[in-house]
């Protein structure tokens, strides 16, 4: 079971060049911001979007290959598609939703009305099969979606987006029976999502796409151990730098310098990663240990469970995650100037 991708295309302001090697079953999770070209990447998967360069081959067979003349018509491709509006017919009840695809594949009406109740029994949606997709529930619609991109075997199943039109009630409920009925697909998945919850449950490896590149691939470990764009890092909640290593310490962009307390590097561009557990802030300047201390200012305060997250403008912009017992006693829903500290074994550096 395999997948080799490398995808080049234009599509107005996008250029995409992307190479995705995926050499077993599981779930692989394509993240990045908006206008990263994510979706324009599923869909030439798909084969509704056509290349301009480059080769994709499932399993051994090639589906597009513009050097060669070859294009695989997307219904003869053996891959399934959850659109984010799943666009199920409107006309159709959901078990000839579900048995469109075997039907469009030649499969005797009978036989494809079998094969879609045994799907909508793995969804658990058998008691809704003679309804309309007016009468559904949105997680309803999602799970009738997957089962219909599930009714004709695709070796590769593709989602984009699949939690992005649920209310945030219901997405935590439905990730988790997202997870489930990926998890038993013997296949390979490729997810889109923009959600870091999304991305590190669902995922077996993450891909990170911007602006039309790949700029870093792993599971969700090494991706948290070593974010390499500033991207990654918000998404992961940390704090990411890029400086020069000059012995024990990082020389930002802006001239400023952070001391750590590893050897870094000998030369050369490097990342300073600092987690907004890490840092303290205090109104006046700190006693003790701290190497690093500068000052800031307090902006927005965002909740995140039973800790703060405080934003710090300044000479050195930072995040800092604090108790809510730590806001009252500085006053930092107040705003205002503050010292910020972190000291130098919190400070984790990596080449760049």
């Amino acid at each position: 079971m395999s997948l080799d991708a490398v995808v080049g295309l234009r599509k107005g302001t996008l250029d995409l060049d992307v190479e995705l090697r995926v050499a077993s079953n599981g779930v692989v999770v394509l993240l990045g911001p908006n206008a990263a070209g994510k979706t324009t990447f599923l869909r030439a998967l798909a084969g509704l979007v056509p290349l301009e360069r480059g080769r994709i081959v499932l399993d051994g067979v090639v589906l597009d290959d513009p050097a060669a003349g070859v294009r695989m018509p997307t219904e003869k491709r053996p891959i399934g598609v959850v659109f984010q509006d799943y666009l199920l017919f409107p006309h159709l009840t959901v078990l000839e939703n579900v048995a469109f695809g075997p039907r469009s594949s030649g499969f005797a009406r009978a036989a494809a009305r079998k094969r879609a109740l045994a799907q909508l029994e793995r969804v658990g949606l058998v008691d809704v099969a003679a309804e309309k997709p007016r009468a559904l529930s949105g997680g309803q619609a999602q799970r009738v979606a997957l089962a219909r991109a599930l009714a004709t075997d695709p070796r590769l199943l593709l989602l984009d987006e699949p939690l992005a039109a649920m209310d945030a009630g219901a997405r935590a409920e439905l990730r988790r029976g997202l997870s489930r009925h990926l998890a038993a697909f013997p296949g390979m998945c490729l997810v889109i999502t923009h959600d870091p919850i999304e991305a590190m449950t669902l995922g077996d490896r993450l891909v990170v796409l911007e602006a039309g590149r790949v700029v870093q691939a792993g599971t969700p470990e090494e991706l948290s151990a070593h974010p390499r764009s500033r991207y990654v890092a918000d998404l992961l909640g940390l704090n990411l730098y890029r400086g020069r290593a000059e012995q024990r310490s990082v020389v930002l962009e802006n001239g400023r310098h952070l001391v750590v307390a590893d050897p870094v590097p000998e030369s050369g561009d490097v990342f300073a990663v600092i987690s907004p557990r890490a840092v303290a802030l205090h109104r006046v300047f700190p006693e003790g240990s701290p190497r690093n201390v500068w000052e800031g200012a307090v902006g927005d305060l965002d909740v995140i469970g039973n800790h703060v997250r405080a934003h710090v403008s300044g000479v050195l912009p930072i995040i800092a995650e604090v108790t809510p017992g730590a806001v009252a006693s500085l006053h930092l829903d107040d705003g205002g100037p503050v010292f910020v500290a972190v000291k130098a074994v919190e400070i984790e550096v990596y080449e760049a």
